[in-house]
């Protein structure tokens, strides 16, 4: 198997434990919130997309800005409000590079799958939810970012 394979794996898989962490008791939020955000940078950069260094700072700030608030100025969590956030992020990149296509599959991808990772959840009790939507969050937020693999293709 491709050595690049498998890190983006370990990196997905490292990615969700960021995000469970942040939201375990006994851590700190900032393992979510820092820790997700440069496991992105991170896959971005073993891609090999080349931008302009302040492209990966605003895209790093804005994912931690979108990974610190759950929407609740809308008095519920919207975990679809949240996918969409935490992957429109990445505008900067799609700016940057022109790969709108990969932009835009990747917000529908979060935006849907997170949200109904928090539907199922909910509505059918699972146990250990907290954990399988967390884990999976973070999975989902990581391994979209595929898609801005430049020899992809999408279509």
């Amino acid at each position: 198997m491709n050595i690049k394979k498998i890190t983006f794996f370990l990196l997905t898989i490292l990615g969700s434990i960021f995000y469970r962490l942040g939201g375990l008791k006994g851590f700190d939020t900032k393992f979510r919130d820092l820790g997700v955000p440069t496991v992105g940078l991170v896959v971005m950069l073993l891609l090999g997309i080349k931008v302009m260094w302040w492209v990966h700072l605003l895209s790093f700030l804005l994912f931690f800005a979108a990974l610190t608030s759950y929407e609740y100025w809308l008095d519920y969590d919207n975990f679809y409000l949240h996918g969409f956030f935490t992957s429109f992020a990445y505008i900067p990149y799609a700016i940057a590079t022109g790969m709108w296509l990969a932009f835009t599959l990747r917000v529908a991808i979060a935006t849907v799958s997170i949200g109904l990772l928090n539907y199922f959840a909910n509505k059918y009790s699972w146990k250990h939810s907290d954990w399988i939507e967390e884990l999976g969050r973070g999975g989902i937020l990581i391994a979209t970012l595929f898609l801005f693999m430049p020899k992809v293709v999408i279509v």
